[in-house]
């Protein structure tokens, strides 16, 4: 491993825990280093995006890999990942290039349309059980595939957040909610308004309110 080497080459990876804390990836060369252990293995530095951007490689990620410093085979860079299509499936997310195994997201009942997928088309991002979606018609989506958990906006401008667990919202300011069309609260538990200041209701029309039990009480 101490002639130099020019050019780019195509390498697996082979661990992602650099040892000096120094984020870098243990690169093994296809076909070249094919007979070389593992503990030998030089560890690559990625070629960074401008901005502070990383993301971290795989063990048995395909990357294309060069040797900026004269060649020298103890420091390859990664320049980024290598395409491949074994058995005729391409090595990207099914959800880009519509083959194989897509996510599946849970039907959520009365909620508007998830973007619409496009092969070839859209920008799909899928790793660490986050599946990020943009799509070609202009709608975008970020789903956590392990739980369902989704906050989307389809082609059409329809916003959907799905929530697996709860959902907190905290606002340190003022909190205004306008609709030009009706707003329905429902619960399938109970339903709890609490407010440290007065509560106002104010309608143009009628005020309409149905139980089988209604009871008011003063501290």
């Amino acid at each position: 491993m101490s002639n130099a080497i020019y050019g780019s080459h195509r390498a697996i990876i082979v661990a992602t825990e650099d040892p000096k804390g120094l984020m870098k990836a243990q690169v093994r060369l296809l076909a070249l280093w094919d007979g070389i252990p593992d503990e030998v293995l030089p560890w690559a530095e990625y070629r960074l995006s401008i901005g502070g951007t990383f993301t971290p490689a795989v063990k048995g990620d395909l990357v294309w890999v060069e040797f900026p410093y004269g060649g020298g085979s103890r420091y390859p860079m990664i320049t980024g990942a290598a395409q491949d299509a074994p058995h005729g499936i391409p090595n990207v997310a099914p959800e880009a290039s519509g083959q194989g195994g897509a996510y599946e997201p849970s039907d959520v009942e009365g909620a508007p349309p998830l973007p619409a997928l496009s092969p070839t088309k859209d920008f799909v991002y899928k790793r660490n059980n986050l599946l990020v979606i943009h799509s070609a018609g202009g709608g975008v989506s970020i789903t956590n595939m392990a739980s369902g958990s989704c906050i989307a906006m389809n082609e059409a401008g329809d916003i959907f957040h799905h929530a697996a667990g709860d959902f907190f919202l905290n606002v340190s300011g003022n909190t205004t909610i306008k609709s030009q069309g009706e707003i329905t609260f429902e619960s399938a538990a109970g339903f709890k308004t609490k407010s440290q200041a007065g509560i106002t209701f104010e309608s143009m029309a009628g005020f309409n309110a149905k139980a089988p039990l209604f009871g008011f009480s003063q501290f």
